[in-house]
């Protein structure tokens, strides 16, 4: 407990030094912040005074430059060069303060002292174009060394010069212009130049092309230079008249008057500032000081509650589902904050209560949102019902692989019966029922095989039963369209009865007699041939896939049985054929033997002959015969092969089996190896010509001559869908 109280006494203390600390920085940033324009403002007026320092050396870089102008001296020199540079800097050092003024300083942009400054700075540049108007003049004027001025004096010179020569009344009136001259270079008086320009023109008038030696270009030129010296004069400005110096004059007064305009602008605008900001400043502290102060007073009064409050939302990021009373005295906000936490925690728990019912696998619990804007409340039924969604669609997988299952494991285990009993129908018929009987879990069934030896009376004869896991021996027949499977058989369609009619069949046992609750006929078919009827009897109701495993069996079934009486066929007549065989050749033997037997039996032999190759003939239009040499390729093809395959002898002969056939069966090495060590091999193929499908049944067999040497293999094969013709 006293840790605790000591815990709660330094977190109080450090939460006043936090509230002191804070209530000081607080204090010096406004102090600071209301002090920054003062400070500005001052350092405005410093910045202009520097200014004002600098616009008084322009003044007399001014006033310098001008008493050079009037002055003879100034003829004689170019002193004037670092006067102009001086005034070129000085005024590009006021414009520099300007700009930095303006962009610098807040007063400086407000919108009077931007006006006033702005003011100044026309008044600037206009004394500028004036000054720099004053110096291109000064320049194009010159003096003694260049310039107009050195131009004039050298003509005027080298005029006299030529005048001298005759002294005439051209010489006297060029020592007239030579003192004007003097005279104009003292006082820079304009009718100096006037009367020169009179003077020039009468001793134009007293030249002659035959005598003078004076040009009328010389003095043209002379005079034109004396007229531009009048012009520059007139520019400037003499006795009063207005030009550049006097309108420097007024742009410097300007200059000077705008300026401080401008100070005085500024000094007037920062003072009013300064009392401004510095009455905003304390006034802004001591409401800082009375709104710590109430602060202050406020949050101890909330301290507590928060730190309730504070406990309460802590467990809740926790995990927990708290029910803490929380005192919030007569803190109506902190009161609706504890109702709210509190509304908070039941929707917890009650999603918590519908997560766990979800993770229970029971997805049929209903959940309460809060409001519309419940997210996590919706995310919860949108996750509810795709779990639902989820496990509906895994059962249906999960049925559909059970039934993909049980089609492909039957249909493996009833093909593998089929190929190892195909050589004995009884047997095969035992194996089948047995097999398809315990698969579909029933207790009994039958198998009839379709005879039609009788074509007046073909019947259905029972050739295997099988019952509760035994053979039933039994004999029955039953002609097409009778009962129900002759009518199964009448109409080749499947018979899946769930009604059965009273005392048709009954499923007896130790216990007694019951009759089943299903009936499933199947008819046996090949390339809609009718070749036999299942008949299968269950206590359970068949499900459709089982029907349809069923009949996948039963035409599995017909393919067999007709590949196995076709090979019981082919088998019968190459017996017969190779007894013929033996016999003509012991004939054959007992000809070379005895020749005089041979003639007095050559009566019989021919006889014999003829019925042999009757014999060969039947074969040869009731079969296929293919003859291979001994590296499988075809070397001969009965007339009948060549029409079933459109060609002709010559097509056939030196090509592979597969390749003529384009069916399933390859005749490779290993092939002829099991014809050479079987002495005979049965096949049932599937060949294609063109865009038909046609299934035959061929018996390979190799044929030896007298020394048992096999010198070729010969091929009959029978059309599958012929049946038993």
């Amino acid at each position: 407990m006293n840790k605790k109280a000591s815990k709660s006494a330094m977190s109080n203390k450090i939460f006043l030094g936090f509230w002191f600390v804070l209530f000081a920085t607080l204090v010096l940033v406004i102090n600071w912040l209301f002090r920054m324009p003062v400070h500005n403002a001052d350092e405005l007026v410093l910045r202009l005074s520097a200014t004002k320092s600098q616009l008084a050396d322009l003044k007399a870089i001014h006033v310098n430059f001008l008493l050079n102008y009037n002055q003879a001296d100034n003829l004689f020199s170019n002193a004037d060069d670092k006067v102009e540079s001086d005034a070129r800097s000085t005024i590009t050092a006021i414009r520099r303060d300007l700009t930095y003024c303006k962009t610098r300083y807040s007063l400086a942009r407000k919108k009077e002292v931007s006006a006033s400054i702005e003011s100044f700075s026309n008044a600037l540049s206009a004394f500028e174009n004036g000054l720099n108007d004053f110096f291109l003049i000064s320049h194009e004027r010159g003096n003694l060394k260049s310039g107009l001025i050195s131009q004039w004096l050298g003509l005027s010179r080298s005029i006299l010069d030529a005048t001298s020569q005759n002294k005439g009344d051209q010489t006297a009136i060029m020592f007239q212009i030579k003192d004007l001259e003097n005279q104009y270079l003292l006082t820079r008086d304009i009718r100096t130049l006037k009367n020169i320009s009179v003077l020039a023109e009468e001793i134009r008038n007293l030249i002659t092309y035959e005598e003078s030696a004076v040009s009328y270009e010389d003095i043209d030129r002379y005079a034109s230079l004396t007229g531009n010296l009048v012009s520059i004069e007139k520019r400037m400005g003499y006795e009063g008249a207005p030009g550049i110096i006097a309108g420097m004059q007024q742009s410097i007064q300007k200059l000077q008057d705008d300026f401080q305009k401008t100070n005085d602008l500024i000094i007037y605008k920062a003072d009013r500032g300064r009392t401004w900001w510095t009455t905003a400043r304390y006034f802004f502290i001591m409401l800082i000081v009375a709104l710590y102060i109430y602060l202050f007073i406020s949050v101890f009064s909330i301290v507590d509650p928060l730190k309730q409050l504070a406990g309460f939302a802590q467990k809740i990021a926790r995990g927990e589902f708290p029910d803490d009373a929380v005192s919030c005295g007569n803190l109506s906000d902190m009161q609706d904050i504890k109702n709210s936490l509190d509304e908070h925690v039941v929707s917890l728990r009650n999603k918590y209560a519908f997560t766990s019912a979800m993770n229970q696998d029971i997805l049929d619990t209903t959940l309460d949102l809060q409001g519309e804007n419940d997210d996590l409340g919706h995310e919860l039924i949108r996750l509810q019902k795709k779990i639902s969604d989820t496990a509906e669609k895994q059962a249906r997988n999960e049925e559909d692989n059970l039934k993909r299952r049980y089609m492909n494991e039957g249909l493996a285990r009833f093909a593998e019966i089929l190929r190892t009993k195909s050589n004995d129908l009884n047997l095969l018929g035992d194996n089948f029922i047995r097999e398809i009987v315990k698969y579909l879990n029933a207790i009994q069934g039958g198998f009839f095989i379709f005879e039609d030896s009788d074509t007046s009376t073909p019947a259905l004869n029972l050739i295997a039963a099988f019952a509760y896991n035994r053979k039933k021996y039994m004999n029955k027949s039953i002609s097409v369209g009778e009962g129900l499977v002759g009518t199964c058989a009448k109409e080749k369609k499947t018979i899946n009865l769930v009604e059965i009619p009273a005392g048709y069949i009954t499923i007896t046992s130790g216990l007694g007699d019951t009759p089943p609750d299903n009936l499933l006929l199947v008819p046996v078919m090949h390339e809609d041939e009718l070749l036999g009827v299942i008949e299968i009897a269950s206590l359970n109701r068949f499900k459709d896939y089982e029907v349809d495993f069923a009949e996948q069996v039963a035409q599995t079934l017909g393919s067999t049985i007709d590949y196995t009486r076709n090979n019981q066929k082919t088998a019968d007549l190459l017996a017969r054929s190779q007894q013929q065989a033996l016999e003509m050749a012991e004939q054959e033997e007992e000809m070379r033997q005895n020749m005089e037997e041979l003639k007095a039996t050559q009566e019989e032999s021919g006889r014999r002959e003829e019925e042999f190759r009757g014999i060969v003939e039947a074969m040869g239009n009731s079969m296929y015969i293919v003859e291979y040499d001994l590296e499988g390729k075809i070397s001969h093809g009965n007339e009948k092969l060549c029409v079933l395959l459109g060609t002709t002898q010559d097509e056939l002969i030196g090509k592979l089996h597969q390749d003529v056939f384009n069916g399933t069966l390859k005749t490779d090495t290993r092939f002829w190896e099991d014809v050479l060590k079987n002495k005979h091999v049965n096949v049932h193929e599937t060949i294609r010509i063109g865009k038909k499908e046609i299934g035959i049944l061929e018996n390979f067999t190799p044929v030896v001559n007298r020394e048992g040497i096999t010198v070729k293999y010969i091929n009959f094969a029978t059309d599958g869908r012929i049946g038993n013709s």
